[in-house]
């Protein structure tokens, strides 16, 4: 690879711009109106940093609309913004996705940019050029209708240039099952064919598929929910090509985190301290996210106290409290869900490790098997009632239950009988 002068160059995908998301009442009106602009403010900073960076092009593999429609807010604002890039002599190549195929898209009567160059529905190539010094090529091609289940990588030309070859291509390499398999291709397709650097688009979490050639997907540039591939920070890449080689590096640009908040609640007693766990867990994400707003997720886990083991009950409650308690957040934080996956202790190490009544229960019995003064004193009946006459009831076991000195292990056995379904191991 000749490398005649050093060049920088962005490489996004899938901004769905102008996306609705899914805005409900329940949000916040901050959060409301970021998220109404979300995928278009991050368009901007994508912009900025091209800018600021001073590179010479943007690639944008697809998807770059949301819809067919492509929505006459979106492109008004794409073509303010290739404008901007323009006077900053950034030109931008564009293919076109599943989401906005060329064939099939409603594009409005708009005279683009020069700077702009879009990619048809067969492969073409362009050569990379600063002033009189050609320094590569870019070949790609577009969706000509949303449903594409050709092989579209065999169908790029051979790169044959000695300069650095750029392919874009919207497609599914190695068969995510978390998108539609549109344009499968494997990775063998994409290494045969010369390409120093494949810019893909349509699978929304960043991959990198091979470290050379260069095969990635920078992912999305926003969130656009739940799913897996939307969680946590979003962007774009930024590619540094000279004699040493190629780096590259990720940008983020997320205007709004959509991510999961992982809650151990293990040591949790009551429902307040589990709504402050969960608010404690959620500053933490804040942090990570640098300032940015967050839809969060709560997913409660650990061993549950046997105080709480009708928790699952009140998820709705503790969600309900939750939203009160982030409504005043800055930087603006919404909790669109409570689930829990929770487990209640089945071993006496479990049991033990509790910080409510039973716990203080079996650690006693393990004390008064060392402590014969206090053993002579042992009632089950007295202990389990003074401490859990309710419980007792509900659990049918509401009965006499005297000891003496040689029912510790009946001790024992109960506990784990009334709140672990059996004795403990």
């Amino acid at each position: 690879m000749r490398v005649p002068i050093p060049f920088k160059f962005i490489h996004a995908a899938d901004l769905h711009l102008d996306s609705p998301f899914r805005v409900h009442e329940g949000k916040n009106e901050e959060l409301r109106s970021l998220l109404l602009s979300a995928s278009l403010k991050a368009f901007s900073q994508l912009c900025d940093v091209a800018i600021d960076q001073k590179v010479d092009f943007i690639v944008l593999a697809g998807d770059t609309y949301d819809g067919i429609e492509h929505g006459a807010r979106a492109q008004f604002y794409m073509r303010r913004e290739i404008l901007r890039l323009g006077t900053h002599g950034v030109t931008v190549f564009m293919a076109f996705g599943n989401h906005d195929p060329v064939n099939q898209g409603q594009e409005m009567p708009i005279s683009w940019p020069d700077n702009l160059i879009r990619f048809g529905p067969e492969p073409q190539t362009f050569a990379l050029k600063r002033g009189e010094v050609t320094y590569g090529e870019i070949t790609g091609m577009s969706y000509a209708t949303r449903e594409e289940k050709r092989n579209l990588a065999q169908l790029f030309p051979e790169s044959s240039t000695d300069l650095f070859s750029i392919a874009v291509m919207h497609s599914n390499v190695g068969g995510s099952k978390e998108h539609d398999s549109y344009a499968p291709a494997a990775i063998s397709d994409l290494i045969g064919k010369g390409y120093d650097y494949w810019a893909l688009g349509h699978i929304h979490k960043r991959t990198v598929l091979c470290d050379d050639p260069l095969v990635l997907y920078p992912g999305n540039i926003q969130g656009l929910h739940m799913k897996p591939s939307e969680r946590g920070i979003k962007g774009a890449e930024l590619v540094e090509v000279g004699t040493g080689g190629v780096n590259h590096r990720f940008i983020p640009l997320s205007q709004i985190i959509f991510d999961l908040v992982e809650v151990d609640i293990s040591g949790c007693g009551t429902l307040d301290a589990v709504v402050e766990a969960c608010l404690d867990s959620i500053q933490q994400k804040l942090q990570e996210g640098e300032g940015r707003p967050l839809v969060a997720r709560v997913v409660l886990s650990g061993l549950v106290s046997v105080d709480l083991d009708d928790l699952g009950g009140n998820l709705d409650a503790i969600h309900s409290e939750l939203l009160a308690e982030t409504a005043g957040l800055l930087p603006a934080t919404y909790v669109d869900q409570v689930e829990g996956d929770l487990t209640l202790p089945r071993t006496l190490g479990e049991f033990s490790a509790l910080s409510d009544v039973v716990g203080e229960l079996i650690r006693e019995v393990g004390e008064w098997r060392s402590d014969q003064q206090k053993l002579n004193g042992f009632s089950i009946e007295r202990e389990l009632r003074n401490n859990l006459a309710s419980r007792l009831k509900r659990a049918g076991l509401d009965q006499s239950l005297s000891a003496s000195e040689d029912d510790l292990d009946a001790a024992e056995s109960l506990l784990a009988q009334l709140f672990g379904g059996g004795r403990p191991a």
